[in-house]
């Protein structure tokens, strides 16, 4: 099964609550970033360049907590930089399993070890590790040799100690799709639970060529779509037809909400326009139809999954044929 039966149950449970309260704007991830400083810095991370005024700052514990009560997403995304370098790490996983919260904690696994130590495996944790390809191919993208082959024995370590560890691959120009194929085996081979794949977008501080645009991911993902039929891919069935062109999604980027020590991030995860000193100040201040529809040109090749995998949800729960879909990929 790709997702935990808990973690469905509350997420449709929660979407359903808020379609019966009837709010349109509603969260479903929050993108916690209580620091951005990392022990890597990856040719495709624009937070290390984006911030590097206030790289050093951090969000206290009880900021952290506060957030997550403030905003009420049933999932936390704790990320960053490296969460595994802050300090509170496990006492913020615990106050969110408290709350009921599901967590994804994405980290480059540098630490993993060191982690294990401290926190246990939990049925609403899932460890989800950045991995780009194979070992050139990885070390080459986060800048430092020798990180390959020091985060894939701590994963399968994990997984033997029975945490759930998932895998982050973005895809860019020149991702192989033989090596593509090669990683999501080996890692099949290492009880790994499952893969998300997004593409890489175009941040707006980065200046660079490895990138897609936007007939290049339906392009790359038309090829991609078969190897995620002999993989557990996390990406969903809606999202993969919206990667390869055959369906089109609005964007919903109140679904995934971003705060980190300069504030809440708005309008979305990747663009940043301003931070807000509350969460309902992001809502009430930002105009959603505008982005929702990509009339922004910073929005013209995004196809992220932060702002798109919401809205396949949404159409899963308004579509009896989509459910149906979802519900026999789920499975298999």
């Amino acid at each position: 099964m790709r997702f935990p039966l808990r973690l469905q149950y509350d997420l449709f449970r929660y979407i359903a609550k808020q379609k019966r309260a009837g709010r349109q704007h509603y969260p479903l991830v929050l993108m916690l970033e209580p620091l951005h400083a990392c022990n890597l810095a990856c040719a495709g991370c624009g937070r290390i360049v984006e911030y590097e005024d206030t790289y050093y700052d951090k969000l206290t514990l009880q900021e952290c907590l506060d957030s997550v009560d403030e905003c009420g997403a049933p999932v936390v995304s704790v990320c960053g930089g490296e969460p595994l370098i802050y300090k509170p790490t496990p006492d913020l996983l615990r106050g969110c399993f408290e709350r009921g919260k599901h967590v994804q904690l994405c980290t480059n696994a540098i630490l993993l070890d060191k982690f294990m130590e401290k926190v246990p495996p939990h049925t609403n944790l899932t460890i989800q590790v950045h991995l780009d390809g194979m070992r050139e191919t990885h070390d080459r993208l986060v800048c430092q040799e020798g990180v390959f082959d020091t985060v894939v024995p701590q994963m399968k370590r994990a997984v033997e100690r029975g945490y759930r560890v998932s895998t982050n691959t973005t895809i860019y120009k020149d991702t192989s799709l033989e090596e593509l194929e090669e990683l999501f085996t080996m890692l099949d081979g290492m009880g790994v639970h499952g893969f998300l794949i997004t593409p890489g977008y175009a941040y707006q501080v980065l200046d660079n060529d490895i990138y897609l645009a936007k007939q290049e991911v339906h392009e790359k993902f038309r090829e991609i779509r078969e190897i995620a039929k002999r993989h557990k891919v996390l990406s969903t069935p809606l999202y993969l037809d919206f990667l390869t062109g055959d369906r089109d999604l609005d964007c919903t980027p109140w679904a995934n909400v971003t705060r980190n020590p300069r504030g809440w991030k708005g309008p979305c995860y990747l663009i940043t326009d301003t931070h807000y000193k509350t969460y309902r100040e992001l809502v009430e201040s930002t105009d959603w139809a505008f982005f929702s529809q990509r009339r922004d040109k910073r929005c013209e090749n995004c196809k992220l999954h932060s702002g798109f995998e919401a809205s396949a949800a949404e159409t899963v729960t308004r579509s009896p044929k989509e459910a149906l879909r979802f519900a026999n990929w789920v499975v298999r």
